[in-house]
């Protein structure tokens, strides 16, 4: 991490009419790894916009089992539910790497995100991307089996890190126990099929870096298994959506 954050980058990150208006009202944010920014249920509403770092979001039941909801990036905002409903939060928000965050009070955000045509649009969109996205992981969740589950995870991880002449390498890529809080189920279920991957020259491993060595055919995969999802459709806008199974 560069350690140059500043609050102007919000200017860059968001619409320009919501950047500026945010920028009075944000202040710097600094975390470390493992830092938790919110918590589950917690009665905040402040809002957060990623401007250095990686974070995680999750819920951890009482037993202790991890579900991985989403990775959050440069850009990425989150806190907005409580901001614009006043419940409690939904999840908790941790720092996975060192990280800077621009924190805006939860009533200032409401009333200058919803204050003209374009930041409303803006996070209109916001919103229906993540009902999309949860959309589809319930989908994946309750229809198919645990092996479809980690073709469809793996395809998304590719797609989210570039896909470049059919390949696409994930670095730093998520362990094994990450991959299995993401679709719900155990290690040992996403070591063998990631062993099987393997075999079929479909991935490859070395250290923590994953690289998925022929993203047409798993794009195929995942179209036999799940039909023709949006995260085939944007396996089509890659250019890697019709493959050979």
């Amino acid at each position: 991490m560069s350690g140059t954050a500043n609050l102007d980058s919000l200017v860059e990150l968001l619409p320009v009419p919501l950047g500026e208006s945010l920028l009075p009202h944000a202040r710097l944010v600094s975390l470390r790894p493992g830092q938790i920014v919110i918590g589950h249920q917690d009665y905040s509403n402040e809002v957060f916009i990623v401007l250095e770092g990686t974070l995680r979001v999750e819920l951890v039941s009482r037993n202790g089992r991890e579900i991985i909801l989403d990775d959050l990036a440069v850009g990425d905002l989150f806190g907005e539910f409580s901001a614009l409903d006043d419940q409690p939060r939904s999840a908790t928000v941790t720092a996975t790497s060192k990280a800077t965050l621009a924190r805006v009070p939860g009533a200032a955000f409401k009333e200058l995100a919803l204050s003209t045509p374009e930041s409303a649009q803006w996070l209109t969109l916001n919103l229906v991307k993540m009902v999309r996205t949860m959309t589809e992981r319930v989908f994946e969740l309750n229809a198919l089996a645990v092996r479809s589950r980690l073709h469809c995870e793996l395809l998304r991880l590719a797609l989210d890190a570039g896909i470049s002449e059919n390949s696409s390498v994930i670095a730093p890529s998520p362990t094994h126990v990450e991959l299995a809080n993401r679709i719900g189920t155990h290690r040992e279920a996403v070591t063998r099929e990631l062993q099987y991957l393997q075999k079929q020259d479909i991935t490859a491993s070395e250290g923590r870096k994953l690289t998925v060595v022929d993203c047409a055919r798993l794009a195929e995969i995942v179209r036999a298994a799940a039909g023709d999802v949006e995260l085939i459709q944007r396996a089509n806008q890659a250019g890697i959506g019709r493959g050979v199974a």
